[in-house]
């Protein structure tokens, strides 16, 4: 067998394999004796059809059937012998037929891994920001919960809040004419929730039960229905009642609609207190993480294969695709196909892809080997929310190599990312616990 390999692009690679006429004459000769045992003829006892008639009546047949048992023999063998390191294993393959008494040439077009020097990712200045939990934000919480557990209640002439619920109907027209989605009766609307667009709901602020009001807005511009971005639109509203918001007392009782079962008061602050504290631990790493991994690609500009671009950006379109599902949503609903959908992935495919790399060489230099105790830890974290099905998820997650693969591959960046953190200078910054979370406003 021959095997020449020649470059055609920077990632690019077209494999010529020739294989001898031997190997070709043999195997045609074994996959005729085998179509002689089966076939039958017109004129000829079973079995006893001449060989040369086989080959010639079913001469595509065979070829096919040689073509593949070829191509499965040599292809590994040759990516094992050369290490030319392809992205995928679906190479695009040039065939023939066979022809007894001829060797055999194929040739498989391939793209080939990128050579990684990684740069920068020793002895970087990292900052560190740190928020110490007060009361006030134990209070904030505390104030969130009583929110979400108001109740509402009609009265009589009152004037509506940002914060009260209104019952009402509402009928939308652009230009005069109604539009599809733009009518409902007997809506309930909460004031302030922004669940509507534009000033919609700030319009109805002052409105009493039984009084019709006018409401104009614009849809923005990048609004999701195509037919309605950036139209203006005029909405009679009719408003049926106005409820108040009434809030739980702050008590005992409020950690009861929290789900404490005991303890009170005190013990759903003491809890809210430790929540937050694993929040800000949390998010603090998650920061650190980010700035670790930013300065990587700025210290590391790749050259990157677009098929491994083209895969990565797949993969992110049908992880997006599952997230709306879960919300009852199709990409299609969105006016884009999956095309469409991977060429906007394309900038974060090549940013994963890149650290990607750059990472499995760092753990590569570094000798750094994927702790199995930590992937049993993780595996325990992501199996965890499924509460009594829990099991079932980590013997799901083990049955499939390659979950586990991708669960081992997450636990040794995370290992790297520590390694150079340990290997980093942070300087400590104070914050607050809005400030770290990215809550205050300008």
């Amino acid at each position: 067998m021959d095997v020449i390999v020649k470059e055609t692009e920077a990632f690019d690679r077209e494999v010529t394999i020739h294989i001898d006429a031997d190997r070709v004459d043999d195997l045609l000769d074994q996959e005729v004796a085998r179509l002689a045992t089966t076939v039958r003829l017109p004129g000829f006892r079973p079995g006893k059809v001449p060989k040369r008639v086989l080959e010639t009546r079913f001469r595509d047949h065979l070829s096919g059937i040689i073509v593949e048992k070829l191509v499965q023999d040599t292809y590994l063998k040759v990516l094992t012998d050369h290490n030319p390191h392809p992205v995928d294993n679906e190479p695009q393959l040039t065939l023939n037929k066979v022809t007894r008494g001829e060797g055999f040439t194929y040739t498989a077009k391939i793209q080939v891994y990128p050579t990684v020097e990684p740069m920068g990712y020793t002895g970087l200045t990292l900052t560190h920001r740190q928020a110490v939990i007060t009361e006030a934000d134990v209070d904030a919480v505390v104030q969130q919960l009583r929110a979400e557990g108001a109740r509402f209640e009609v009265e009589a002439d009152r004037q509506a809040v940002l914060g009260d619920q209104l019952l009402l109907d509402f009928d939308g027209r652009i230009d005069g004419e109604r539009f599809p989605g733009g009518q409902s009766t007997g809506h309930l609307l909460e004031l302030g929730k922004k669940r509507f667009i534009d000033t919609f709901e700030e319009q109805l602020v002052g409105s009493v039960a039984g009084e019709e009001r006018q409401v104009q807005v614009t849809f923005p511009a990048d609004y999701q229905a195509a037919h309605l971005a950036g139209k203006a639109a005029t909405f009679d509203c009719t408003v049926h009642e106005v409820r108040a918001r009434i809030l739980p007392p702050e008590d005992d009782a409020l950690a009861g609609l929290a789900g404490l079962k005991s303890g009170g008061l005190a013990e759903l602050r003491a809890e809210i207190d430790q929540t937050l504290r694993g929040q800000v631990e949390k998010e603090s790493g998650q920061q650190l993480k980010k700035a670790i991994l930013d300065q990587l690609l700025a210290a590391n500009p790749l050259e990157l294969p677009s098929r491994l671009v083209r895969r990565e950006s797949l993969a992110m379109v049908e992880q997006y695709k599952r997230e709306y599902e879960k919300q009852g949503m199709k990409l299609a609903d969105l006016g884009l196909n999956e095309e469409q959908w991977a060429a906007q992935f394309v900038e974060p495919a090549r940013e994963r892809v890149t650290l990607a790399l750059v990472l499995g060489e760092i753990a590569e230099r570094e000798k750094q080997v994927v702790d199995e105790a930590a992937v049993e830890a993780r595996l325990e974290e992501v199996s965890a929310p499924y509460g009594e099905r829990a099991n079932a998820m980590k013997k799901w997650m083990r049955e499939n190599e390659e979950r586990m693969d991708a669960l081992r591959a997450s636990v040794l960046e995370q290992q790297v990312i520590d390694w150079i953190r340990l290997h980093s200078t942070l300087v400590e910054e104070s914050c607050t616990f809005d400030e770290l979370m990215g809550k205050t406003t300008a």
